[in-house]
């Protein structure tokens, strides 16, 4: 039976901020996921953008997974969180990779408080958003992306297909088995359902020179459904919005919403 869970208790910067160090552990090869998150958003740019893109946005940047990559391709990234450990972490990569990103403390739902300027793109990846709880913070949030972009302008935001978690409604996904200095490292998920909201409780289960050691990173979602989503995105005034679940032949492991601001908008 599901554990009851009171959002109201939820912080979510905190969970993100006990995410950061051990975020690239949730990749088999965090090196080569950037560059595979730079490709795939740079062929949905090139596809869909209605003009050449040069200065992209990453509002939800985390540890710098997408701002990375496209950086690599020569693209001018700002990257935007609200977790500053999430911050420092993707700076020390940036850093590593001698990459200019302009990185920066903000509340997605509060962009304008930071973030003056529009860009040619707004990207969200990974399945940031729907760790906004409820539907007022989530349609603040589109609001916001809507108003950082340039005329015209393409947001990309990649979120999983809860509609397809809750038919399946699994409870344990095995992430990475990884070897530190000689030792095993596994990372799973023990999943949860509490009504509308899922919790993956992420497990780091060390091994060492007694046993085994445990870490837990919870998290804490709010399903989103397609096309609740496309409803929200057409209300903040993105003329078009086109769903990607395949790319080149392949299922894509994230649903991509390819929205267009097509025009201008007053008042």
């Amino acid at each position: 039976m599901s554990r009851l869970i009171d959002i109201s208790s939820v912080r979510q910067e905190e969970l993100f901020d006990q995410l950061a160090p051990d975020y690239a552990l949730l990749l088999d090869d965090w090196d080569g996921y950037l560059a595979a998150q730079g490709k795939l958003l740079d062929d949905l740019l090139r596809e869909h953008a209605a003009r050449e893109v040069g200065s992209i946005l990453d509002c939800t940047c985390g540890i710098g997974t997408q701002c990375l990559g496209l950086a690599r391709l020569g693209y001018r990234l700002t990257g935007t969180d609200i977790s500053r450990k999430s911050l420092a972490r993707a700076e020390r990569e940036a850093a590593r990779l001698a990459m200019q990103i302009n990185f920066l403390a903000a509340d997605v739902r509060k962009l304008d408080e930071v973030v003056s300027e529009t860009f040619d793109a707004v990207i969200s990846c990974d399945n940031s958003l729907p760790a906004l709880l409820s539907e007022v913070e989530l349609g603040a949030a589109v609001r916001q992306i809507f108003a950082r972009l340039a005329w015209p302008g393409i947001a990309i935001l990649s979120i999983r297909d809860y509609r397809q978690i809750f038919a399946e409604r699994k409870r344990f996904n095995l992430r990475q088995i990884h070897e530190v200095d000689g030792r095993r490292l596994l990372v799973f998920d023990l999943w949860d359902y509490h009504g509308e909201f899922v919790t993956f409780e992420v497990l780091f289960v060390q091994e060492d020179e007694v046993g085994w050691s445990v870490r837990s990173r919870p998290m804490v979602y709010r399903a989103v459904y397609s096309e609740d989503f496309i409803r929200l995105l057409r209300a903040a005034g993105f003329a078009e919005v086109r769903l990607i679940r395949e790319l080149a032949g392949q299922v894509l492991p994230f649903d991509h919403y390819v929205c267009l601001k097509q025009r201008s908008t007053s008042g």
